[in-house]
């Protein structure tokens, strides 16, 4: 049962001289193999912790400072991975690097300039709109007066201008009609009142804005503004490549300081919250088992006298998957369910091995099963191949999509339904289902013409319309309910073992006798045999798993379980969904084929007619056979099969450490002889 466990855990505790806590520390953090945890109560009362530290405040400042000056510099390829061997290196090149100040500099100037490159291309646009003013614009610029560019819609304009007019002020107006709004010049002389003037641009919604200060006829002002914009994208453009010459040489040891500094600072924030003496230290964690010894050298490799020793505790361990690689990605679905608690079974290879072959036998139509196998494979190549400019769906379907599901879900919904897929092409050739139609018998009378095989002639091997078929079928299906029911029981059994719940264990062993006793009953009965316990052993023993369960039942979990009684048939009966979805999409199939058969020989609009309901039928089916039977073959597993032994809510496994992309490891592990 260890494939369907979490890796094991331990708690440790990590006992040193105070001198080497950096150090060891350090080991662990480039390990990536220890969940640092609180200490414990029992000892905490014997410990201190020590406040920030100067030489963390300092990293935290120099961290701030590099993060500062990349922000500024724009990305270039990184040459090589930079390496500090210590604290005191990585000081000393922080020391050296003298690129602040001009950083700094060419930071304001910039914004300087985007700022008047900014401003000038919005004088530009608003000149241009506005070009019909026949005379200097500096003569809108009066010390009496206020002058105005301003919009109006076309239709309110004469009334506007009236408007304007009836208070006997003097005014000037300028104007330009369009289609839908009317552009005006408009000064306003020092006795026109300003609330007749505010009332009457609230009333026709006029949108108003100050001239700007230039001087200049229209046409000329904005040739001269065009000369500055091209002047200041110049020098804009300098400054860029001063940016880019100082991020060429710089940029790899920027990043590699920055994630230096991050990891020091990660480091430092774990060492001032250590558990400490005056002479020594001590942490506690947990980690997994396997990785014990190998961590336990590390640390004696870097330090003398430190101790690492296991604890014993009952706490329930962080849960860290230990899953073969290519079922890696079924762990997102029992995820999406909880994640597993550390100290019980983890059903993800179970999922990986039964949700396919629940989901190919949803939709076993060997057509189906290849366009959406085809569809799936084309979705990993083009998000993880990094094809994503290269699409074969309509942009409406591709944003509809988006939607629902992000990028990185939809290869992790591709890869799981894949094996599906090759399970149902297999079921789809056994049935002879090719989008319903039945193309075997073409095959096997050839392979019979050339080779004296005696394939069924038909082409079916084996057919699941038929009485015989269906009913074999549902047989089929109850016993993968009553299979996937009792594996549930047992794992559960074992559960409540382990973490020595016996009654729990015994309640569970009275469902799982119980409901043997009802599927032989059942099947008794579907065989015409004599059940009767005064005549027959077997209706005996048959009836005694019955009684005998519901004895356990009561007295493991109490009368609430014989509430519950009718549940376990009902979990094992809803297994036969699978046929049920499977001759749901087998019949849609038939049917759609036997309407496009019987148009074709109605004339070209009946026939036409009939390959759009063939598309538009088979894509809809498709499209059923891609979420129908995933929905409910995660539902069979998550509500029949895990709520007999799982109960989830894990808390993850998150190792104390750091991806290093720029720099080297500071601490190599020991050797192995």
């Amino acid at each position: 049962m260890t494939l369907l466990r979490p890796e094991s855990m331990s708690k440790i505790a990590v006992l040193g001289l105070k001198k080497y806590r950096q150090q060891i520390v350090s080991v662990l953090q480039e390990m990536s193999v220890v969940q640092i945890e609180p200490i414990s109560k029992e000892i905490s009362s014997y410990l201190s912790n020590e406040k920030e530290s100067e030489s963390h405040r300092h990293i935290a400042d120099q961290l701030i400072r590099i993060r500062g000056i990349l922000s500024v510099l724009p990305p270039t390829q990184l040459k090589e991975k930079v390496k500090f061997s210590s604290i005191k290196e990585l000081n000393d090149v922080l020391r050296k690097l003298d690129i602040d100040n001009r950083v700094s500099a060419l930071e304001r100037q910039k914004e300087s300039i985007l700022t008047e490159i900014r401003n000038t291309e919005n004088n530009m646009k608003l000149i241009t709109e506005f070009s019909f003013f026949p005379e200097d614009l500096n003569i809108l610029h009066l010390k009496s007066a206020r002058s105005f560019f301003g919009r109006v819609s076309t239709e309110k304009y004469p009334e506007f201008k009236k408007k304007l007019e009836s208070n006997n002020q003097d005014i000037i107006l300028y104007s330009k009609e369009g289609e839908k709004v009317t552009q005006f010049v408009l000064v306003v002389l020092p006795h026109y009142p300003s609330n007749a003037l505010a009332s009457i641009i609230n009333l026709y919604g006029v949108h108003m804005e100050a001239v700007p200060n230039l001087k200049g006829k229209p046409d000329k002002v904005i040739e001269d503004l065009t000369n500055s914009l091209s002047q200041l994208r110049k020098n804009l453009s300098e400054i860029d490549a001063d940016l880019l010459d100082i991020s060429n040489k710089n940029y790899s040891l920027l990043k590699g300081l920055e994630e230096q500094l991050d990891i020091e600072n990660k480091r430092l924030e774990v060492i001032d919250n250590l558990g400490v003496t005056r002479d020594t230290f001590t942490l506690e964690g947990w980690i997994p088992k396997s990785m014990i010894e190998e961590t336990k050298a590390a640390i004696q490799n870097h330090s003398e006298g430190t101790l690492l020793f296991v604890l014993d505790t009952n706490e329930v361990p962080p849960t860290l998957q230990k899953n073969p690689k290519k079922l890696r990605v079924y762990e997102s679905f029992i995820r999406f369910y909880s994640l597993p608690s550390g100290n019980e079974f983890d059903p993800t290879l179970v999922f990986a091995l039964v949700f396919p072959v629940f989901y190919g036998m949803m939709f076993a139509d060997f057509g189906y099963a290849v366009v959406i196998l085809l569809v799936s494979r084309w979705v990993i190549w083009r998000i993880e191949g990094g094809h994503k400019n290269f699409t074969i769906m309509p942009k409406p379907l591709r944003n509809f999509g988006k939607t629902i599901l992000q990028p990185v879900q939809m290869v992790k919904i591709a890869k799981a339904i894949t094996p599906g897929c090759i399970v149902a092409i297999v079921l789809g050739f056994c049935f002879n289902l090719y989008f319903g139609f039945h193309l075997n018998e073409y095959l096997f009378g050839f392979l019979n013409s050339i080779g004296n095989l005696h394939l069924p002639e038909d082409g079916t091997i084996f057919d699941p319309l038929s009485q015989w078929g269906l009913r074999k079928l549902l047989l089929i299906s109850g016993y993968i309910g009553l299979g996937m029911v009792s594996f549930g029981f047992i794992l559960g059994i074992i559960n409540d073992h382990s973490h020595g719940n016996k009654r729990h264990a015994i309640g569970k062993i009275g469902w799982l006798l119980f409901g043997w006793g009802v599927v032989f009953i059942g099947l008794a009965l579907i065989g015409q045999e004599n059940i009767n316990p005064m005549a027959s052993i077997t209706g005996a023993i048959y009836f005694a798993l019955i009684f005998g369960g519901i004895g356990l039942m009561f007295y493991g979990e109490g009368t609430r379980a014989m509430m519950e009684l009718p549940s376990i048939i009902s979990h094992i009966l809803s297994f036969t969904r699978l046929i049920g979805i499977m001759m749901a999409s087998i019949i849609l199939a038939d049917v759609i084929d036997h309407v496009f058969l019987r148009v074709l020989d109605n004339g070209i609009i009946f026939a036409l007619l009939g390959f759009v309901i063939l598309i538009v039928g088979h894509m809809f089916n498709i499209i059923l056979g891609v979420f129908e039977p995933g929905i409910q073959g995660a539902r069979l597993l998550y509500v029949e099969f895990f709520s007999k032994f799982y109960h989830g809510n894990g808390k993850p496994f998150k190792p104390f450490g750091f991806r290093r992309r720029y720099t080297h490891l500071q601490y190599a592990k020991p050797s192995q002889d």
